[in-house]
């Protein structure tokens, strides 16, 4: 430990040389980052045995260091390199391709202080009966009052045009590999023409801009056959706790919610994470207090795993910032199950979420079909991210480095869902195009289903027509070349007050 905290000093208060050249001034900093990288990565990766130096005492020589980081122009490309050293035998893919270094401190904006930079819409083209075989640009998610969703821009909505340009279909971006796409929604600022789901064309200036962001999507206790369905769908889990240790923004909305299931009396509850790329563990372990029943009290949630010598620090300690974690029941829910609706990127907190509730009662996961770009369907299951990070200030306070460090599991040891979690049930989510929580929404009606009938079919004969007429097999493309710069997908362990890396 002492170890470790030596070289955070030397790294973070590490004084770059003055000198007349700008370059050489910038080199000396980016070598110094570049160190750092390496540094940490062989001290804190759940893959440690994979990454050099093979004797672990060596990595305290400075010059040892710099003659693995000098054939590197960047921190990131020592990053990619340490990365691909962790190759698994048996399918030849990385066990490590998560850890990232954000340089601007993203993430912590955004999971724990609930701001975001961005446009606030997330695109994916759907194959729909007018597009024949190609396939559209369509909205399927805005965050609350982003710039797009002050712009009028909702789930549902097709893309006409970006920037004048119509070329924006499928085929077209598919054909340059997406960069048009790419450049457009990594830009500060882009004119849009879309069409909303009511066939109102429009056409709007959004800019890129910091916002205060809202990851609720949609809450609402649904009648349904003499019970009352709570429905809860939400895109990020925000931070519940500041860095101070006190209550959050998001933890209230969280307590308004479910207090109002509670005074309502929902008998069944419904947790929709299909865009859910997690966030926070510590909102994780709050909605599993809230959800869990009251039997699960004191027990087990889940507890962490990590590599040899951190454990050997003492940090998985009962009491330490990575012990064990028990159930704190909170509030007076009651349910008998809880569904989660999921995808392909539900993933790291969500998952946690869910695994952390199965050993105590009864989880059905409905998930959805998709297309991949090699034009199979494929049945999708949860993303698949059992580990996480914590985000470790080097050279400069906004430059942080999230190392993957620790592996999480429930209090049945279940925890290796690399390939994701078993769902219990697959439908198209497209058949029906309606928001979050509209009953006529694919997914929401397979689940209301399930409750009604115990079957998840949803077939096209017994699918209810959506009210604006556009309910017909939709396939939603598989489309991972699009990028949207989007830092909340991850499961973040925030350091508790006092605690000194």
């Amino acid at each position: 430990m002492l170890l470790l905290l030596a070289f955070s000093a030397c790294k973070k208060d590490n004084t770059i040389p003055d000198t007349d050249d700008d370059d050489d001034e910038i080199a000396v900093k980016e070598d110094t980052i570049k160190d750092s990288v390496f540094y940490y990565s062989k001290m804190l990766s759940l893959w440690q045995d994979y990454l050099p130096p093979r004797n672990l005492d060596d990595i305290d020589d400075a010059e040892l260091v710099r003659s693995y980081t000098k054939n590197y122009e960047t921190a990131e490309e020592v990053l990619e390199w340490l990365k691909g050293l962790t190759k698994s035998g048996s399918t030849g893919k990385n066990y490590d391709w998560y850890s990232f270094l954000d340089r601007q401190g993203v993430v912590s904006g955004e999971i724990q202080d609930a701001v975001a930079t961005s446009f606030g819409m997330y695109v994916f083209y759907l194959q729909t009966e007018s597009s024949g075989s190609n396939a559209d640009l369509y909205i399927r998610m805005v965050d609350y009052k982003s710039p797009a969703y002050n712009a009028g821009i909702r789930r549902g909505t097709r893309v006409i045009s970006i920037n004048g340009d119509t070329k924006i279909d499928y085929d077209s971006q598919s054909a340059q590999d997406f960069k048009k796409i790419n450049e457009y929604l990594s830009a500060s600022s882009l004119q849009i023409e879309f069409v909303k789901p009511d066939g109102t064309v429009e056409k709007k200036d959004v800019g890129s801009v910091k916002y205060n962001l809202d990851p609720v999507l949609d809450h609402r206790v649904i009648a349904l056959d003499g019970k009352k369905v709570g429905y809860l769908a939400f895109s990020s889990f925000v931070s519940t706790l500041s860095n101070q240790g006190t209550t959050t923004a998001m933890y209230n909305r969280f307590e308004e919610i479910f207090n109002g299931f509670e005074s309502q009396g929902i008998n069944e509850l419904v947790v929709d994470l299909r865009y859910n790329g997690g966030g926070a563990v510590v909102t994780s372990e709050y909605l599993a207090d809230r959800i869990a029943p009251s039997s699960a009290d004191k027990k087990l949630m889940y507890e962490y795993k990590t590599n040899s010598l951190l454990e050997g620090w003492g940090w998985l300690e009962p009491d330490s910032a990575f012990g064990p974690v028990y159930y704190r029941k909170r509030g007076s829910l009651e349910v008998p199950r809880v569904y989660f609706i999921v995808s392909s990127s539900t993933a790291s907190a969500s998952e946690l979420l869910i695994n952390s509730l199965k050993p105590y009662m009864e989880v059905k996961l409905l998930s959805t079909f998709s297309v991949g770009n090699d034009g199979q369907v494929v049945a999708e299951k949860t993303y698949g991210k059992p580990v996480g990070f914590f985000g470790l200030p080097i050279v400069e306070d906004d430059i942080e480095l999230y190392v993957t460090s620790f592996k999480t599991q429930n209090a049945d040891g279940e925890s290796d869902y690399f390939e994701g979690l078993e769902v219990d049930g697959n439908v198209w989510e497209y058949n029906s195009f309606e928001d979050f929580g509209d009953q006529d929404e694919s997914m929401l009606a397979a689940v209301l289903n399930h409750i009604r009938s115990g079957s998840f079919d949803m077939s096209p004969s017994s699918l209810i027509a959506a009210r604006s007429g556009r309910a017909q097999p939709s396939k939603a493309r598989a489309v991972t070349k699009i990028v949207q710069g989007h830092f909340r997908n991850g499961m973040y362990k925030f350091p508790k007050a006092g605690l000194t890396f």
